[in-house]
C-alpha cells in the first residue's frame, strides 16, 4: 500500500471520530446517538470550539455500573484505563475549530447553540 493512500485512510478513520466533524455537521437540535453522545450529562454544545467541548462531552458521561444498571458506553466509563481517544482528539478538534471559526462564529449568532436531546 502506497504511503498516500495509508495517509488518506488514517485521515478519514480519525474524522469519522472528529468532534468537530459531528458539531459542524449538526443541526439545532441533535439526539445524542448522532453525536455519539449517548450517556453524557451536556445538555448543549456551543458552535464556537464545538469539537472540543463535544469531546469534553464524551469525558463526562454516567459513572460505571453500579447495582446491575450499566450505563451506555462513553469514553467516560471505560474501565481498562484513561480515556485516550477524547484526549487526542481535543487536539485535532482545536486546530479545526480555529480553522473553522468564522463559520462557526457565524452559526453561533445566527441559530445559537446545539441542544441534545436523550433518545
Amino acid at each position: 500500500m502506497s504511503m498516500s493512500r495509508s495517509c488518506l485512510l488514517l485521515g478519514v478513520a480519525l474524522l469519522s471520530g472528529c468532534g468537530s466533524y459531528h458539531t459542524l455537521r449538526s443541526d439545532d437540535v441533535a439526539k445524542t446517538s448522532d453525536l455519539n453522545l449517548k450517556g453524557t450529562y451536556c445538555g448543549a454544545i456551543p458552535r464556537v470550539y464545538g469539537g472540543v467541548v463535544w469531546d469534553a462531552c464524551q469525558l463526562y458521561g454516567e459513572p460505571p455500573a453500579e447495582n446491575g444498571y450499566t450505563p451506555p458506553a462513553t469514553p467516560a466509563n471505560y474501565t481498562f484505563g484513561p480515556p485516550i481517544l477524547p484526549l487526542l482528539d481535543l487536539a485535532f478538534s482545536g486546530v479545526v475549530d480555529t480553522l473553522a471559526l468564522p463559520y462557526t462564529l457565524y452559526r453561533q449568532n445566527r441559530d445559537g447553540s446545539i441542544e441534545l436531546r436523550n433518545d
